[in-house]
């Protein structure tokens, strides 16, 4: 192997106010994250609809956080610190290239997909910034890809990827590192005795039913997370950012705040455990509605960890994942490995 390009997927953001309509359309248009049913026929007319209707309230919530998500820089910085620990590894035998690959805005995968392709990387690595497998998130990712790998005749890319990775130990690991950093916010007397609320993103009940495993993997990331930490500290799990009539994972976070404050918890600590980057549903949705609705319940002390970010241990989660499978691809024939869909990649 002389080159290594490696696209870190993800849902991206507005990266103004302008962009929050062509965004929430964008998302809107994606048949792998809103089911339109029967209306199916008509998806384009009613996501330019619904976008332009929900724009203006979204706009406000942007606006609230500095006027644009930021997942992009950070989703860069990410990418930055990823390229320099593979550089480190694979010294000047391997020329490697991290681009960051977005489903709804800019830089979108097909723009990821041709710088890499310009700059002559033939071998190439999908890593989900979703440590937790989905066919809304994962899975539309790859399904982006493999469409446009597709439209080139899969000759351009000799291709790799990971589905999830919920127990890797660097990624554990890194959790464990903020809420330590997040137990630090509260007063050293209060400690022992705060709360920790996993808030992870929702799926409709109707991806569990038919064998999405996503919600699976996030209850055993937290578990991993708090067998290895043994401070006994009270936990829970939730579920946020629900959308449209359909029923969804329970309890939804809001309502899990408020029925911990009933019972007497007046300090709190949410660990967004779902998101590695942080953005909206993480510094709106949590760091400030969330915090307005703890509040009012009776939490005396809220703190919403930051998401793992650049933490270097996540990065080295990230770097492990692909070091490994591109040693392993190594040991196999080119033309048994090059032939496999990004979804037929094993799990860890």
């Amino acid at each position: 192997m002389e080159n290594l390009g490696v696209i870190l997927l993800n849902m991206g953001g507005p990266t103004s106010l302008d962009a929050v309509r062509p965004f929430l359309e964008n998302l809107f248009l994606d048949r792998e994250i809103i089911s339109f049913g029967p209306l199916e026929f008509a998806r384009r007319p009613l996501a330019k609809f619904i976008a332009k209707k929900r724009a203006e309230i979204v706009k406000v919530n942007y606006a609230m956080i500095g006027g644009k998500s930021p997942i992009a820089e950070l989703s860069l910085a990410q990418a930055e610190a990823l390229e320099k620990a593979l550089a480190a590894h694979y010294g000047s035998d391997v020329r490697v290239r991290v681009k960051v690959g977005f489903s709804y805005w800019h830089p979108f995968i097909a723009e990821a997909m041709e710088a890499l392709e310009k700059d002559g990387f033939t071998n190439v690595f999908l890593m989900p910034l979703y440590p937790h497998y989905s066919k809304t998130t994962t899975g539309s990712c790859f399904k982006t890809w493999r469409d446009l790998h597709r439209a080139r005749g899969n000759r351009a890319f000799s291709v790799q990827s990971v589905k999830a990775y919920p127990l890797e130990d660097s990624f554990v690991d890194a959790i464990n590192e903020r809420i330590d950093e997040g137990l630090q916010l509260f007063p050293e007397e209060r400690r022992a005795g705060v709360t920790l609320l996993f808030s992870a993103h929702g799926t409709p009940v109707k991806l569990v039913e038919q064998g999405d495993p996503y919600s699976f993997q996030i209850r055993a990331t937290m578990e991993e997370v708090m067998s290895r930490r043994g401070d006994g500290l009270p936990y829970h799990l939730s579920f946020q950012s629900k959308v449209g009539p359909a029923k969804w994972l329970t309890p939804d976070t809001v309502d899990k705040t408020k029925e911990l404050a009933a019972s007497g918890v007046r300090d709190l600590l949410v660990i967004p455990i779902a998101f590695v980057t942080d953005h909206i549903e993480t510094q709106h949705e949590l760091g400030i509605d969330l915090r307005e609705d703890a509040a009012h319940a009776g939490i005396e002390h809220f703190h919403v960890m930051p998401a793992l970010n650049a933490s270097p241990k996540y990065i080295s989660a990230l770097a492990g994942q692909i070091i490994r499978r591109m040693e392993r691809r190594a040991r196999l024939r080119p033309t048994a490995y090059s032939s496999q869909s990004p979804n037929d990649r094993s799990t860890s």
